[in-house]
């Protein structure tokens, strides 16, 4: 009697073993395919400066709406992901910013540079970079900004139809409308 116990006590424990291995080999999941990665908007505008506490800000403006930057975030168009400081309130090392796009209507988008706290650091070189979602860079390149406190617009151009305007890609300054005073 002790045998046909035993036997079934093992049994049983191998039932359940094999019933267990099913239910996790149900639940493990394929390795997911690696999609690229995704930008946050259509257009996406970004800067990137030495390391150190040098707050240099991104400013984005499409037509007349008001600039996009750090005293305002987000406008129709644009939207400010994060205002770099530089060192202050921030653990690494990198100083970057960068704006996105919901969208790209018809019309002048400008990108403007402006050294906000640099005393002591100038000059500083800015590494700029613009690219759409779909068509990839639109501009890419470096402003030197010389001295605190000045702006430089890195490029500014127009569009229609999802699509930079051949020809009308400038550096010429342009005064954003910042609703300030």
């Amino acid at each position: 009697m002790n045998a046909i116990l035993f036997r079934d006590l093992l049994m049983n424990m191998l039932l359940g073993l094999v019933a267990l291995v099913v239910l996790v080999l149900a639940n493990i999941a394929p390795p997911a395919e690696k999609e690229p990665a995704q930008l946050p908007g259509n257009l996406v505008a970004s800067i990137a400066w030495p390391a150190g506490a040098i707050d240099v800000d991104l400013w984005v403006q499409q037509g007349d709406d008001l600039a996009v930057g750090y005293s305002n975030k987000s406008g129709r168009v644009w939207s400010l992901l994060r205002d770099d400081l530089g060192t202050a309130n921030d653990d690494t090392p990198l100083n970057y910013e960068s704006a996105f796009t919901r969208g790209l209507p018809d019309g002048e988008y400008a990108i403007n540079i402006r050294c906000f706290g640099c005393a002591g650091h100038v000059p500083v070189l800015v590494s700029v970079e613009v690219r759409l979602a779909e068509g990839g860079v639109v501009w890419r390149g470096t402003v030197e900004l010389l001295k605190d406190k000045q702006e430089r617009t890195a490029i500014r151009f127009r569009m229609a139809g999802g699509q930079v305007i051949n020809g009308s890609a400038s550096s010429v300054f342009k005064q954003m409308k910042r609703g300030e005073g």
